[in-house]
């Protein structure tokens, strides 16, 4: 399976699982639901075997052959990474042990244990260890998305690329 990241105009760029050849379609009519959406897509080109000259020929004659590619078609702007990297969060009274679930540029995912109970909107600062090469330590204000008893989707409320802990991100996220 392939996930594809959708631009700024809700158009995304596919390709062919065989012939690895491309096509860019609006991603509009997929995007009614949150969240990511999972397409199939069905590529016919001559290169895969049906005989056709070009994937819009096989289209035009409603080509039974070809080969179909599930795409998981991704708003996020940039790339999230899975991890389990321990660390903290702290408000103003408690500080909570977590497992940062994954991480972006952008935000996390952190799992909080013991649960407890968060409210959208409300700013934490977390604190946790990269497993790079330099042990890099991240502290960052968050402000959560979304709160679960035990699940938090935390956006950063700065992201600025001069912070030492945000080259490290970007860094972390290269590898």
């Amino acid at each position: 399976m392939q996930t594809a990241y959708i631009n700024d105009n809700n158009r995304v760029v596919l390709s062919c699982p065989r012939c690895k050849k491309t096509r860019e379609i609006d991603a509009t009519p997929y995007l009614k639901n949150s969240g990511q959406a999972r397409i199939a897509i069905k590529f016919k080109c001559s290169t895969c075997d049906c005989g056709h000259q070009s994937c819009k020929e096989c289209r035009e004659a409603n080509c039974s052959n070809g080969n179909t590619n599930i795409i998981y078609l991704e708003r996020r702007k940039f790339f999230r990474k899975k991890v389990s990297l321990p660390g903290h969060i702290r408000d103003r009274k408690k500080r909570f042990a977590v497992t940062i679930l994954n991480l972006s540029r952008t935000g996390l995912k952190i799992k909080v244990r013991p649960s407890h109970t968060f409210q959208p909107g409300q700013k934490l600062v977390v604190t946790f260890t990269l497993d790079d090469a330099k042990a890099s330590i991240v502290e960052k204000e968050v402000i959560i998305r979304t709160a679960n008893p035990d699940i938090l989707k935390c956006e950063f409320t700065s992201a600025q690329a001069f912070e030492s802990c945000d080259k490290a991100i970007g860094f972390y996220l290269m590898k």
